[in-house]
């Protein structure tokens, strides 16, 4: 079974067997808890064999020298070893001396200085450097993150001439194409391997949006956030994970979901997603048959949270549910993905098997609960949705948050988290919503930002703020 609101089950036999070892790709003494070997002698001599014509060997060298200008080793320096700082688990105990230090890699897809990574690899971060081909350090900020699918953005200022990689459509490639791999395998930054694309839509017991190319290009601790090549350049994916003691056996977010991430990333450091509250998983033949049904059709309602969205439109566990918003549901990637592509506050038709009758729901949907938003917006490296200058995390004004607390839809934003000891801690409290900063309204997490940076260090912060359904002034003296 699969729930919306916790980590995934473990899916096929690999992962049942407790093979699969993600968030292995950071590279330190302190920090790496696993290697993936090396290829071996068979698959170098594939690669050398080749054929002539249609069949000739790739062109790794040019495809090197296009690229390596836009790849990056991303270092990572934390005051200790954050425990479960990710979906992947514990990275290790941190040192008894010294602050925990960690590698990964990154690729460019704006000149205006965001670069992709895995959250894994910045996750508690206090520094973060990043690392060019030929040698230049500059400091990097986290501008946003999102835990489900291991992604973060950052941010760099730099003078050097910054050229973005091409994102590919990780859709269209197929089973067998050869692919390149750049990153900082054990800190050896910049290096390269080659394979083959081994299998497309894997399902490792990540989590709920399960779906990883495979690929044999060797992938080491170090890797973690580096780009996936097709021969043209382009981006595929981002190397996330290893099998542990596997040989050619990693895989990597296709770029297709990381490219839906970018936008809601750079604009408010996190992704919204919708939610429905309940456990869903596939119906397999036996099962299908249990229900009476002649044939499979649909996924199993495991659990349903009476409280949920889907337990207050009347479903139940036992329910096969067949549609949702008009697309037929086969499995539980395609209903997780379509729950999750829902705006919270919508609501969506739902057609539904119970016994041999069918039935319909419609579910208001809601906002998929996220543990690991108030510490992504805390390290985020903004200055301001950050725990920082005003000392808030917020989040957006959602449809159904707005009906709940009697404003305006769009309008404003919901104080999220403060940290205590913070100018905010004097007066706001959890759940105000900011309405104005200054003369200028705040209707995202990106008014505030842009408000913040550009008032006056010396000058009281002038608010406006509703609390239960009252607007009122404040002035926040600022640290």
């Amino acid at each position: 079974m699969v729930t919306e609101n916790r980590k995934g089950r473990q899916i096929g036999r690999v992962a049942r067997a407790g093979a699969v070892v993600l968030g292995l790709c950071l590279a330190g003494p302190s920090l790496m808890v696993g290697v993936a070997q090396a290829q071996t002698p068979g698959q170098t001599s594939a690669v050398q064999r080749g054929a002539a014509g249609a069949n000739s060997l790739p062109d790794i060298v040019r495809l090197f020298e296009d690229q390596k200008n836009r790849v990056v080793s991303v270092q990572t320096e934390m005051a200790a070893a954050p425990q479960a700082a990710s979906m992947f688990g514990p990275f290790g105990q941190a040192p008894e001396r010294g602050p925990a230090m960690g590698q990964g890699s990154g690729f460019i897809v704006d000149a205006q200085g965001y670069l992709i990574t895995n959250y894994h690899v910045v996750a508690g971060a206090n520094v973060i450097r990043v690392v060019f081909n030929d040698g230049d350090s500059v400091p990097a900020e986290l501008v946003g993150a999102d835990q489900l699918t291991d992604i973060a953005l950052l941010r760099i200022k730099t003078s050097k001439r910054l050229s973005a990689v091409t994102l590919g459509n990780s859709a269209d490639i197929r089973t067998g194409e050869w692919v390149a791999a750049i990153g900082s395998p054990f800190g050896l930054e910049h290096s390269v391997t080659v394979g083959v694309l081994s299998a497309t839509g894997r399902r490792i017991g990540h989590g709920p949006y399960d779906n990883f190319l495979q690929t044999d290009a060797s992938i080491n601790p170090g890797n973690s956030g580096g780009p996936l090549f097709n021969l043209r350049g382009e981006v595929v994916g981002v190397n996330t994970a290893i099998i542990r003691n596997g040989q050619g056996i990693g895989f990597a977010v296709p770029i297709d979901m990381v490219r839906t991430l970018i936008p809601e990333l750079r604009d408010q450091g996190y992704i919204v997603r919708g939610y429905m509250g309940a456990g869903v998983q596939d119906l397999s033949l036996e099962l299908a048959e249990s229900f009476g049904l002649k044939q499979r059709a649909g996924v199993l309602l495991g659990s349903v949270d009476a409280g949920g969205p889907a337990g207050r439109a009347g479903l139940r566990p036992g329910d096969i549910v067949t549609s949702f918003g008009g697309q037929r549901v086969q499995d539980t990637p395609t209903i997780l993905a379509a729950v999750a592509a829902a705006k919270p506050g919508t609501r969506v038709r739902v057609e539904y098997l119970r016994g041999r009758r069918s039935g319909t729901a419609e579910i208001e949907i809601g906002e998929r609960p996220d543990p690991a938003r108030a510490q992504i917006m805390e390290q985020r490296g903004d200055g301001t949705t950050k725990r920082g200058r005003l000392g808030v995390a917020v989040r957006p004004m959602t449809p159904a948050v707005a009906q709940q607390l009697g404003v305006e839809p769009g309008r404003g934003v919901v104080v999220d988290q403060i940290e205590r000891g913070s100018p905010a801690s004097r007066l706001l409290m959890r759940g105000d919503v900011i309405l104005q900063v200054g003369d200028s309204e705040i209707n995202s997490p990106a008014d505030l930002t842009r408000a913040l940076s550009a008032h006056p260090k010396n000058q009281p912060l002038r608010l406006l703020v509703q609390r239960q359904g009252a607007s009122t002034f404040m002035a926040i003296p600022l640290q």
